[in-house]
């Protein structure tokens, strides 16, 4: 059954508002002249309408045949039509697939800054009008279109909101089939429809339904173009970059624009077939659901079976599905009313539709008789339409499963790059913790072998001391008697000198033969200059014990002042007058440290500080300082003005084996054997200050209180 409704008041002949301006003068005492000149106007007002409309087809004709855009031919039609017409408004509608129950607005003509109507969705559903247009070939001609009898809620607001107050518009038809709609819309008054203006509708709807249709057609051969490259691009990327971002970026994008949807995601499950938004591609003004995570609880693990299978699920309304109201009730808070859903499946080779039998596990061709590795559901790959339902075509749903397919490929290679990846990273990891232990071990053996060497030193420097000591206390304590023997026997001979005058001259003979007069003079005090040898070799022996320290292994309370001085003792054969010592020792409280491997640390910087001055040609000078500098730490600075070390040396210096002296001269175990006692050994801190060309400073920090290592 078909409709044709016209609006009242749509006279025949045409209105007199067409008529030449001059036909309105003619004399009332004439009535058959009347007649005939208005005869002859209104013949000549078809004549120029046919002509005009010739024209505006021909145009229309020739746009069609210039171009297979059909933005651009849609766009001049309802340029020519509203010029002619002097409407408002005209709007061309598509309806792009088959079976579509909704029409989209393609092409408009606004002539007076009315709101813009183009790429708005109209639904067939709540417009009459629409329904009426689809089921008869005439134009529909409304005078008043807000009290079009059945207007829906939706319809009526979107005719306001555009502003219409008059309509005339007519279907499309190529083959038997709808695939659009051209309306003519007045915003500016009512308008009545002239028989000729709907004669001329119809004319361009006869012409623009074949050009909509080769428009399609091209449109459709491109988009499978589209759909084409899309998966090369997918299949090139995967083969030529591991970002599984880039790659999945670039399928939601493709996939968007290649249907034409109003949002497409990728989900991926986490635990408790909960998950997230990974990526995501919309258009405005849909909101954006990136990242969210995702509280289906309507979501069970038999859909994720189903899905693991290989469903694909394509659901044209959701309202109309027979889905789970909470369900229902989740996607209307996505503003979804449509969506396509495909599965990312990890481990099979290829996808099945709802409607088919399901995809077998895959089954591992190195061995047969082990059983087939279960599918594993990565996520979901959905295309959501939120203006309105849509009926998904079979070429869309094919697009997404080829796409889901690449996608688990290139996540699969993507898995196993960063697996290679990370093996790769321990095993680096393994070989330098492998080689920084070798390193260490290397160090520890020869700092063992150094502190052997030291301790053999200090027990040979103590056993030396020890036997020196023993004769010299021998030496020093027989002195005295000594001393009070050369008394006594000066003593008597001058009694003998006294008592025997005759022999007096055999006295003087001897006097003079042996010099007892100085003898007697000079012995005190050749016995006085040995005592104090005696003495001076009971020091050097009492610096040599402090310096090795043997009987102080144990951590114990000590002055460093005298430390530092004992260490200078040692050093004492160096001290040539060409070096000075300035020595400004501040108030030290006792600090708790092993004394032995302390003094061996100022032994090694004082004597680094000589080799710096005497390497030099100008008068060396080493400034020794001590100070307290924090309530529980000391400080000790050891400064020269020899060469200084440059700021690429002074990375290195405290490194096992690295030296700058000469082969034969060095062994490269000095500063790191400081390192190693003040810092591991003692929890204390030593740096270098220095620069090429102004000297080196070294200063030593130690807790007052015993520190172990790593506290």
């Amino acid at each position: 059954m078909s409709f044709k409704i016209y609006a009242p008041s749509c006279p025949w002949p045409l209105s007199t508002s067409y008529l030449p301006e001059g036909n309105k003068s003619v004399s009332q005492d004439s009535p058959s002249l009347t007649k005939n000149s208005e005869r002859q106007d209104i013949q000549t007002l078809q004549l120029k309408q046919q002509v005009q409309m010739s024209a505006l087809l021909n145009e229309i004709n020739n746009s069609v045949r210039s171009t297979l855009d059909l933005e651009e031919i849609l766009t001049s039609a309802c340029r020519l039509l509203g010029q002619a017409l002097k409407c408002s408004r005209v709007s061309i509608l598509v309806n792009e697939l088959e079976e579509a129950d909704t029409f989209i607005t393609r092409g408009e003509y606004n002539q007076g800054g009315y709101p813009v109507q183009l790429g708005v969705k109209v639904p067939i559903a709540d417009n009459p009008h629409l329904k009426i247009l689809v089921s008869q070939p005439e134009p529909l001609a409304v005078k008043n279109f807000q009290e079009f009898p059945g207007l829906g809620r939706r319809a009526r607001g979107l005719g306001r909101t555009l502003g219409i107050r008059s309509m005339l518009a007519i279907a499309t038809r190529c083959q038997g089939r709808v695939n659009g709609a051209i309306g003519v819309q007045q915003c500016d008054r009512e308008r009545a429809w002239t028989e000729w203006e709907q004669q001329l509708l119809e004319g361009v709807a006869s012409q623009l339904a074949i050009a909509i249709n080769q428009a399609q057609l091209y449109s459709e051969s491109r988009r499978q173009a589209e759909r084409e490259s899309l998966l090369r691009l997918v299949t090139n990327q995967i083969r030529s970059t591991l970002d599984l971002n880039t790659i999945l970026q670039t399928a939601v994008r493709g996939v968007r624009q290649i249907l034409n949807s109003d949002r497409v995601v990728i989900y991926q499950f986490k635990e408790n077939w909960h998950g997230e938004i990974v990526v995501e591609d919309l258009i405005i003004p849909w909101p954006s659901i990136f990242r969210d995570m995702v509280a289906d609880n309507c979501f069970s693990q038999e859909y994720a079976h189903l899905y693991q299978q290989g469903r694909v699920r394509s659901i044209p309304d959701i309202h109309k599905a027979g889905l789970n109201p909470c369900h229902v009730k989740y996607l209307e808070s996505l503003q979804v009313q449509a969506n396509l859903i495909v599965p990312i499946v990890m481990g099979r080779g290829g996808q099945t539709c709802e409607k088919s039998a399901t995809s077998q596990p895959a089954q591992d061709l190195n061995n047969p008789e082990k059983p087939p590795l279960p599918n594993r559901l990565w996520g979901l790959l959905i295309a959501h339409e939120c203006s309105s339902p849509r009926n998904w075509q079979p070429s869309e749903i094919e697009l997404l499963s080829d796409l889901a397919d690449q996608i688990a490929i290139s996540i699969q290679q993507a898995e196993l790059y960063a697996k290679v990846q990370d093996t790769a990273a321990k095993s680096q990891a393994q070989a330098q913790q492998l080689q920084a232990a070798l390193e260490e071990l290397r160090s520890a053996q020869m700092q063992l072998i150094q502190s052997v060497k030291l301790s053999s030193l200090g027990q040979m420097v103590a056993g030396i001391a020890h036997e020196m000591n023993n004769a010299n206390n021998v030496i020093l304590a027989n002195l005295h008697h000594a001393q009070e023997y050369a008394g006594v026997l000066s003593q008597a001979i001058n009694v003998v000198a006294d008592l025997c005058p005759d022999s007096s001259a055999t006295v003087d003979r001897l006097n003079a033969e042996l010099e007892l007069d100085y003898i007697q003079q000079d012995f005190p005090q050749l016995l006085k200059s040995m005592q104090q040898g005696s003495e001076r070799i009971r020091g050097i022996v009492l610096t040599l014990r402090n310096f090795s320290r043997l009987d102080e292994a144990e951590s114990k309370a000590v002055n460093l002042n005298e430390g530092v001085e004992s260490s200078l003792a040692m050093l004492q054969h160096r001290l040539k007058d060409r070096v000075t010592i300035h020595k400004e020792y501040g108030n030290l409280p006792q600090v708790e440290c092993c004394a032995g491997q302390i003094n061996q640390v100022f032994f090694n910087l004082l004597n680094n500080a000589l080799d710096a001055v005497e390497a030099t040609d100008q008068l060396g000078e080493l400034t020794i300082r001590t100070w307290q500098s924090a309530p529980d730490w000391i400080a000790i600075s050891i400064r020269d003005n020899g060469a200084g070390i440059s700021a690429d040396t002074q990375e290195r210096i405290f490194d096992p084996f690295f030296t700058t002296k000469p082969i034969g001269q060095g062994t490269g175990l000095g500063l790191s054997m400081c390192y190693q006692v003040i810092v591991k050994g003692h929890g204390g801190r030593l740096c270098c200050i220095s620069s090429s060309g102004e000297g080196a400073e070294f200063i030593v920090e130690l807790p007052v209180k015993a520190k172990g290592e790593g506290q």
